[in-house]
């Protein structure tokens, strides 16, 4: 049986999934890195894909690699170059994939599953638990991020998306 607290993650999830989409419909392919300072868009994918990754292998209780030094983890920071990233239509197809699988490791998870510690040490301290983490991974992470993606669009002069 489902965990209420992943049928509630999963209800986030699932909304950001297509919010992120529609942040970035209007937007051509080599605008993508454009924005600088900006976190844009081409980093902000690469990077909440990397997570996605870490997410539903927590969801799913799997082995997961720290991403302390991922490519696109916390240390990055974006580039100008498009040749860092996969390019728009390979980076969404990976977050529409990301998001199904991460929707159906949630429909999976027990209480059990979520209560169970956070496998890695560094993280525990302020999410002890996978619950925790992946309320901080799915839910707050996502979103934080998303909002830097409106807030780039504002800046290079797009037009608001509604939430």
């Amino acid at each position: 049986m489902t965990s209420p607290v992943a049928a509630a993650i999963r209800i986030s999830w699932v909304r950001n999934a297509s919010y992120a989409l529609r942040l970035v419909e209007d937007v051509p392919a080599e605008r993508f890195v454009e924005g600088l300072p900006l976190n844009h868009p081409a980093w902000i994918f690469s990077h909440l894909n990397a997570y996605a990754h870490i997410a539903i292998a927590l969801a799913r209780g799997q082995a997961f690699t720290d991403p302390a030094n991922h490519r696109y983890g916390a240390k990055s920071e974006p580039a100008s170059d498009p040749a860092d990233y996969e390019p728009k239509a390979s980076l969404l197809t990976a977050w529409s994939r990301l998001h199904d699988d991460g929707a159906q490791a949630l429909d999976q998870a027990t209480d059990a599953a979520l209560a169970a510690p956070t496998p890695l040490g560094r993280w525990r301290t302020l999410h002890p638990t996978v619950g925790d983490m992946l309320v901080t991974l799915m839910v707050k992470h996502e979103s934080g991020h998303l909002g830097q993606l409106s807030a780039w669009r504002r800046n290079l002069r797009l037009p608001r998306v509604p939430l």
